[in-house]
């Protein structure tokens, strides 16, 4: 479904260089259509801890869809490409996979 967006509301606490508090809200136009392909975000609960056992489904602007493994934060301290200023904060959640050659 493509729609226009009519508000786009980032957090207040985003911090663009180390990408701390990076979500945001977006209203559109016209509803979408809810199905089994769109439907509103499931969030935990504030006090639900995601222990690296989890499995959380991630997407981005293009069709990209996967479900990767929740992962310990020092995890991607140690193998990150970035460098993130203020390390992973207890905003961030890092998940993914490990590529073979690091």
């Amino acid at each position: 479904q493509m729609r226009q967006v009519n508000t786009t509301v980032v957090c207040p606490h985003f911090r663009m260089l180390s990408y701390d508090s990076n979500i945001a809200l977006m209203e559109h136009k016209v509803s979408l259509e809810y199905s089994a392909a769109v439907r509103p975000v499931c969030l935990p609960k504030s006090t639900e801890t995601l222990s690296s056992s989890s499995l959380c489904a991630i997407s981005g602007w293009a069709s990209l869809k996967m479900v990767v493994p929740v992962l310990e934060n020092e995890t991607c301290e140690i193998n990150s490409c970035f460098s993130y200023s203020e390390g992973f904060t207890a905003r961030m959640l890092c998940a993914g996979f490990l590529s073979v050659s690091g």
